[in-house]
């Protein structure tokens, strides 16, 4: 294996956009999933404007020269905050259990280090526990738990 971790570019909006679409649609086997999509909006057709963004980190993953997944990073826009969010990371399911959400998250938290930012939050739903083992091998632990009923049935 040969992984690679790097800051995504312009010749990644392509896969970006593909891994993004993959992605949301993956949220909809999750409790939260259509909640989640409706709170953190796709960054297609946007993927330039992100990348262009200095409050925004996105980092691209893979082995042997193919991109294979990505986190998307955002520093709060509140005003003397010095948090950032994982908004997306999410690694293709072909290519889960090769170490790069690892990797990929070790790269996000140098990230958040290097930029001098106090903590750095991320999303999981309830029952995707392969993300939520992802953030907490990683340090990140639930700090707040959301429960909802939906009174419209």
């Amino acid at each position: 294996m040969q992984i690679f971790v790097r800051r995504g570019s312009d010749e990644d909006i392509e896969i970006l956009s593909l891994l993004e679409t993959e992605r949301r649609e993956s949220l909809d086997q999750f409790r939260g999933g259509s909640q989640l999509s409706a709170t953190v909006k796709p960054v297609a057709p946007n993927w330039q404007s992100a990348l262009d963004d200095d409050d925004t980190a996105i980092f691209v993953v893979g082995d042997r020269g193919e991109v294979m997944g990505f986190a998307l990073a955002r520093k709060s826009k509140r005003e003397n905050s010095r948090i950032a969010t994982v908004e997306q990371i999410f690694v293709t399911k072909n290519a889960r259990g090769l170490g790069l959400g690892d990797n990929l998250l070790a790269t996000v938290l140098q990230w958040a280090k290097t930029e001098g930012l106090a903590a750095l939050d991320g999303y999981a739903l309830p029952g995707d526990r392969e993300t939520k083992n992802l953030f907490e091998r990683a340090g990140l632990v639930a700090r707040l738990i959301t429960v909802t009923t939906d009174l419209l049935d």
